[in-house]
């Protein structure tokens, strides 16, 4: 279509919708090849021009009555620049499929609806499931909203107020239900874990920093199966090995899923240029077909020099045109196949990074075995030493043993002496004694 009928078209549609989709909070991140460059966001009901740069509609309608002049039919590409006469609403719907998967926050976040939704289900979902949307009043007189969820069967006024009978306050009747469920400031609700009464308005707040509520390890995500109190938490987290490996393994997984997102945005690029190769081809044989016909068609026609003229110039005008969708084919079959390889080289680069992750965690923990071993014969060791300081009966043993032993030296020493004294005399009467040497007496001290 040409630029005024585009331009009727989008005053014909423009109406308005429950949620702009320009202003949600996106939750998933998304590729920048799906952004407009007007708005900066993700496509909304995308359109195409001639030089295939395609924008949302209501942008590109805003930005042709902005800048085209009013006596020209003609409007440069915001992109490029290149001068474009028609557009069309006809996009790859892989696009578009994209752009509403894309994941959201409910527009009523603000009013407590928390729930998280693909970008296409968002105008239905406000519109028919969720219970924060503010809706007038049922009674024609009160000119107040209320939620969704608030609505009576009956279609009466929830905005009167009723007396608590336990605090004696005022509560709006649609809010009442919530107050004397947990609001009411008269309740109390008794702790599992330490057995404390508490008000139940602020039991959540007790929960969170009770320390006899028992909380898995902060490793739990990589394999830690350990549950203890929350005031014991540091201790253990000092202890446990996958903690201090914790940041380790948390920049792999991130590695990880990078390069998972990245080779799913090159699998959607594949598709998409196979989809665009499928379309040349056809394209292509469709050229071909017509060309020939035409080139049998001018061959029944002529006779003679004028056949092998006409036959002459045909081939001369189809040599371009077949150069040209052979380079284009050439071209569209070296980027399939860069593609092919960066996709193979993405799986190999995971696969990889998984080998070396185990091998990692394998040789952390052998080296933790090994400790824990020679922490356990350590520990082994000093309870025998302690057991043996503690048991009376072997130092009994020992004191016996060593009064026996002085009691055996004591009589070997005696004896020793009273065989010296006795053969004193009898060695008188053998002749002279030889006078003694110092070293003698000496070496008798030694052996006694």
């Amino acid at each position: 279509m040409d630029i005024r009928d585009f331009l009727a078209m989008e005053a014909n549609s423009d109406r308005d919708y429950l949620v702009d989709l320009r202003a949600l909070d996106f939750v998933s991140s998304y590729d920048s090849h799906l952004m407009c460059p007007i708005c900066h966001c993700p496509f909304v009901q995308p359109v195409r021009l001639q030089c295939d740069h395609i924008f949302c509609q209501k942008c590109l309608g805003s930005a042709i009555t902005t800048f085209r002049s009013a006596d020209s039919d003609e409007f440069p590409c915001p992109s490029c620049r290149t001068p474009t006469t028609r557009i069309s609403t006809s996009v790859p719907r892989l696009l578009v499929n994209m752009c509403d998967e894309i994941q959201v926050r409910c527009p009523l976040v603000g009013e407590g609806c928390d729930e998280i939704i693909p970008r296409g289900h968002v105008q239905s979902h406000v519109e028919k499931y969720c219970g924060y949307r503010l809706m007038p009043c049922p009674d024609e007189s009160c000119g107040k909203k209320t939620r969704k969820k608030d609505l009576q069967p009956e279609e009466r006024c929830m905005h009167s107020y009723c007396r608590c009978e336990r605090c004696k306050e005022d509560v709006m009747e649609q809010d009442f239900a919530e107050h004397d469920r947990e609001l009411c400031p008269s309740l109390e609700a008794t702790c599992d874990d330490c057995g404390n009464t508490i008000p139940r308005r602020s039991f959540k707040k007790h929960v969170e920093t009770c320390p006899d509520v028992v909380s898995p390890c902060a490793a739990s995500q990589y394999g830690c199966s350990v549950k203890v109190r929350r005031a014991d938490i540091a201790t253990h987290e000092q202890q446990c090995p996958l903690v201090s490996i914790g940041p380790y393994l948390e920049a792999q997984n991130t590695r990880l899923n990078t390069l998972e997102l990245t080779m799913r945005h090159l699998q959607q690029r594949n598709e998409i240029f196979e989809d665009g190769m499928a379309n040349l081809r056809s394209a292509l044989l469709e050229s071909a077909r017509a060309s020939g016909g035409d080139r049998s068609r001018g061959r029944s026609a002529t006779n003679g020099d004028r056949d092998r003229q006409s036959h002459i110039d045909t081939d001369e005008s189809a040599d371009p045109a077949n150069s040209f969708s052979s380079h284009t084919t050439q071209y569209l079959l070296s980027l399939h196949e860069s593609l092919r390889e960066e996709v193979s080289q993405m799986s190999h680069a995971l696969t990889d990074l998984d080998a070396r992750a185990s091998m990692t965690i394998m040789n952390e923990c052998l080296r933790i075995k090994e400790d824990m071993a020679h922490t356990n014969a350590a520990l082994n060791s000093v309870r025998m030493q302690v057991q043996w300081l503690m048991n009376p009966r072997l130092h009994n043993g020992t004191r016996a043993n060593g009064m026996r032993t002085n009691s055996a030296s004591n009589e070997t020493t005696r004896t020793q002496l009273t065989s010296t004294s006795a053969a004193g005399p009898s060695g008188a009467s053998l002749g002279p004694l030889r006078p003694r040497r110092p070293s003698d007496s000496g070496r008798e001290g030694t052996k006694l």
